[in-house]
């Protein structure tokens, strides 16, 4: 398995990391995780560069491509985390200042102010599966948790949405 892994260049002892190559491929994504847990374009903006410039540091580091994109999500989730602590995270935007800059329908709107209601443990968990397509086996790797944490963060942070969104959809299954 390790010798067809080094084939494809996943594992290899020679990965050389380009910055520009990860950009491309990572940034749409690290913008997404960002915005969603910021809730502001120009914060977004402001921790997504700055994940960017810790990857630039850090280069030597990374081990793998796919090291690279868990690195990523790691570092995008602890930036927003350290945004929220911030002394100038005081003073924040309302949510009608937000949506004027989107255009989202009510629906939309609802679902996103109900899975910003949820904690960031459940919001992580939701991001990763739903929007990345990620598996909880995956989600458990990039958190650093166990697979059950993961499913019982999902399973929590489901019925919680059903609860505020007052509705017994289906909300999709682990």
């Amino acid at each position: 398995m390790i010798a067809f892994l080094m084939n494809l260049g996943l594992s290899s002892p020679q990965f050389k990391p380009d910055v520009a190559e990860l950009f491309d491929d990572f940034s749409d994504m690290v913008y997404r995780i960002v915005f969603a847990r910021v809730r502001h374009s120009s914060d977004a903006e402001d921790v997504f560069q700055d994940v960017f410039l810790r990857l630039v540091k850090n280069i030597n580091k990374i081990k793998s491509y796919e090291h690279a994109k868990a690195w990523l999500i790691r570092c995008a989730i602890n930036r927003c985390n350290s945004h929220y602590t911030s002394a100038w995270q005081k003073k924040t935007v309302g949510f009608d200042e937000y949506y004027g800059e989107c255009d989202l329908s009510y629906e939309q709107i609802e679902l996103l102010e109900a899975v910003r209601s949820l904690t960031a443990e459940h919001q992580e968990v939701i991001h990763l599966f739903y929007y990345e397509g990620y598996l909880g086996k995956e989600i458990a790797g990039i958190l650093g948790v166990n697979e059950n944490t993961v499913k019982s963060r999902l399973r929590r942070a489901r019925l919680e949405l059903r609860s505020v969104l007052g509705e017994e959809g289906n909300l999709g299954t682990e």
